[in-house]
C-alpha cells in the first residue's frame, strides 16, 4: 500500500547509520530478540524479561520496562507524551505513525534512543555491565550530536588545506600488504 510505501521510505531515509535502520527495520518486522519472539521460537524457556520480570514484548522492552522509562524520562516531554498515547501493539504501525507525525529532527532521535535503550539492556542481560538511564542518555546526546555534525560540512575557517583521504600504496617487491 501507499502508507506501507511511505512509512518504509521514511525509515530507509533515516539520516542515521545503517545499523540503526536495520535495528528499526528488524523491530518493525517483529524480529528483534525480545524475550516473547525467543520464547516462541523455543530459544529461550521464558517469556519474561530479564531485567524486571514483567511479560516482554517489543513495546516493554523499548518503552514500558522501568529502565526504558527512566531513560525516556530525560527525554524530550512532549515527544515521550506523543509516543506513549500511541498504544498500537504492532511496532510497524506505530513506528510508521511515529514517522508520520513527529517532525523529522525528534523522529531521529526517538530512533536513536530506543536502539540505545536496546544495547543498554543487550549489555545488562548478556554481559552483566549495567548502565545508568544517564550514561545512556548522554550516550545518546553525543550520538545525535555526531550524526548533525556529519551532516553539515565542516568549517574549515583557518584556511589550513582539507585533509584528503590517503590513495592505496602498494607495498614494495617481496611484501604483502593486507587492510583492515
Amino acid at each position: 500500500s501507499n502508507g506501507e510505501s511511505k512509512g518504509w521510505s521514511s525509515i530507509w531515509g533515516l539520516q542515521v547509520p545503517s545499523k540503526l535502520k536495520i535495528f528499526t527495520w528488524r523491530l518493525a518486522r517483529h524480529s528483534l530478540p525480545t524475550s516473547d519472539v525467543l520464547h516462541h521460537r523455543n530459544m529461550s524457556p521464558s517469556h519474561v524479561c530479564a531485567l524486571c520480570g514483567a511479560d516482554d514484548n517489543w513495546r516493554h522492552s523499548l518503552l514500558d520496562c522501568n529502565y526504558a522509562r527512566c531513560v525516556w524520562a530525560l527525554s524530550n516531554e512532549d515527544m515521550v507524551q506523543h509516543m506513549c498515547m500511541q498504544r498500537d501493539e504492532q511496532a510497524k504501525r506505530w513506528l510508521f505513525l511515529m514517522s508520520e507525525s513527529l517532525p523529522q529532527e525528534e523522529f531521529t532521535t526517538m530512533i536513536v534512543t530506543l536502539w540505545a535503550i536496546w544495547a543498554a539492556r543487550r549489555k545488562a542481560i548478556y554481559e552483566d555491565i549495567f548502565q545508568s538511564p544517564m550514561e545512556t542518555n548522554l550516550f545518546i546526546q553525543s550520538y545525535l550530536s555526531d550524526i548533525y555534525a556529519l551532516d553539515k560540512p565542516s568549517n574549515n575557517t583557518r584556511g589550513q588545506p582539507m585533509v584528503r583521504p590517503t590513495c592505496w600504496i602498494s607495498p614494495p617487491d617481496g611484501f604483502l600488504k593486507i587492510n583492515v
